[in-house]
């Protein structure tokens, strides 16, 4: 795809929580790079990561989903896993994965279960 704009990734660290801000496309060669990068933040074992979705376009949904499956795999179970910005059909399609321990906002102040009354301490 000519028209995918170049993957930023930009990996934020502040009192054991990271931030991963995806800006760019998710295509396969991209994907790879970005798990890296996840691998590395888990690595480090932080108590919460925040993935944030902001810069990534809606037609790469399916990749976002499957970039969030594979960062709650890895994520030490204590761990909170946070997704910031995510398009409409990614929180559609979280709602209906209804995974526990994910959280969804808009904002950093704005951070809700993906269900409604759930915790989130328990995968």
């Amino acid at each position: 795809m000519a028209d995918v704009p170049q993957l930023v990734v930009t990996i934020d660290w502040a009192t054991g929580a990271a931030t991963v801000a995806v800006h760019g496309g998710l295509d396969s060669g991209t994907r790879a790079r970005l798990a890296e990068r996840l691998t590395w933040v888990m690595e480090s074992r932080p108590r919460r990561l925040v993935l944030d979705l902001a810069g990534v376009a809606d037609r790469f949904s399916e990749q976002a989903l499957a970039i969030i499956a594979a960062a709650r795999q890895q994520l030490p179970q204590e761990s909170l896993l946070y997704v910031r910005s995510a398009s409409v059909t990614v929180r559609h399609d979280l709602e209906l994965a209804d995974w526990s321990g994910v959280f969804i906002s808009d904002a950093p102040a704005d951070v809700v279960p993906v269900r409604a009354g759930h915790d989130g301490g328990h995968r």
